[in-house]
């Protein structure tokens, strides 16, 4: 009886998902049919940026990292750029004017990378997002020598994705740290992926930062660059890769949850992922700061727990908390790759089958999309 009334209940609410990224598909999946739901992105597509660094590199891939919201969501989507939501009027306020009013609002506009880790806001078409990724292969084939600046899971599983295509070509992987990869994961993990890349021929620079980084082009218009570290090391490369920073795109949020913000404009969560002080305003993914590192396993357990506490807040139930987990599958390419499930670490024949031969790339478009990968 319980379950039934919570179902109509919710049924009658308006939920409003703001941004339709990978958190935002998840927390559609698990939402959609059970209430009044509308999902606002500005952008007609959405970016499955896991496999972003395969399709920089395997020409045409592109084609299989952009879905179609109208083909995924139907009706209710609705393609715009959210300017403000304000939790007191119950509204989420577009760029043109619009005001969608909600019971509940899921926050997961996601956060920013440099290409080709994620493609721009402004690209609002899959015509355009696909053409830049050709553009960037053709790059990445014509250039003898490339730095990649930034020893994060996008640094290296690029390293990996283009050595494992162009075994001939010098690669250079620049990090500011003493390491790859965060320090919150095993050092075990840590040098089986540096041994990974080792092998491929790459060279690793650590524990040096590049203090030309502002001169450099990172697009390949530059014929030839000189990289330089604090170090006073030297390298020539034909192409520059920026794989550093993460921003929080916080627009839509930002002036009226100014003081719930972080020092990183992330939203500041509880532990039901409920931002501080409100009760029908969640956030979800990377726009808020439940995870220490950003990624795209640990926004998949942030909406099992979003979809149970959107449930029990309409029907007064109990809420379960989010506890982050230490969970990383890191590919080096199609044919090695290491993972840590908690204090376990794993090498590349179970990380080959998990990720690396595929990047989830068909379990996406079916289990999160419902729709059938084109190919």
């Amino acid at each position: 009886m319980g379950n039934h009334q919570s179902t109509s209940i919710l049924e009658s609410k308006k939920v409003v998902v703001v941004g339709g990224g990978f958190a935002g598909a998840h927390a559609i999946r698990h939402l959609q049919g059970k209430c009044q739901l509308t999902v606002i992105d500005p952008r007609e597509y959405l970016h499955y940026s896991i496999g972003s660094l395969r399709a920089s590199v395997q020409p045409g891939f592109e084609k299989n990292i952009f879905v179609s919201h109208n083909e995924a969501w139907g009706q209710s989507f609705k393609q715009g750029r959210v300017t403000s939501v304000d939790p007191e009027k119950k509204v989420v306020i577009l760029e043109d004017g619009e005001e969608v009013q909600f019971d509940i609002v899921v926050i997961a506009t996601g956060s920013s990378v440099p290409f080709p880790g994620k493609v721009g806001l402004n690209v609002t078409t899959s015509a355009e997002a696909e053409e830049l990724f050709k553009e960037f292969q053709g790059k990445i084939k014509t250039a003898n020598r490339i730095t990649i600046v930034g020893g994060g899971a996008v640094g290296v599983e690029l390293a990996g994705e283009i050595a494992t295509d162009y075994s001939e070509k010098e690669i250079t992987l620049i990090n500011d740290k003493d390491d790859i990869i965060h320090v919150s994961f095993k050092e075990k993990f840590r040098q089986k992926a540096k041994e990974q890349l080792e092998a491929m021929g790459i060279k690793l620079i650590l524990g040096e930062r590049v203090s030309n980084l502002d001169e450099l082009t990172t697009d390949g218009s530059q014929p030839c660059s000189l990289v330089k570290t604090d170090k006073g090391r030297e390298i020539e490369t034909d192409l520059v890769i920026h794989a550093i920073g993460i921003q929080a795109n916080c627009d839509a949020y930002k002036d009226n949850f100014a003081d719930k913000l972080d020092e990183r404009n992330f939203l500041k969560v509880n532990e039901f992922l409920q931002v501080d002080g409100y009760t029908d305003v969640f956030a979800v993914g990377d726009c808020n700061n439940a995870d220490q590192v950003k990624m795209a396993t640990k926004a998949m357990n942030q909406m099992e727990v979003l979809a149970q506490n959107v449930k029990a807040l309409v029907d007064n139930g109990e809420m379960i908390p989010y506890k982050e987990e230490t969970i990383m599958t890191l590919s080096t390419g199609r044919n090695s790759g290491v993972t840590q499930f908690k204090s376990v670490v794993f090498g590349s024949l179970l990380t080959k089958k998990l990720k690396s031969q595929h990047v989830f790339i068909h379990r996406f478009w079916k289990e999160t999309m419902g729709l059938d990968l084109k190919e």
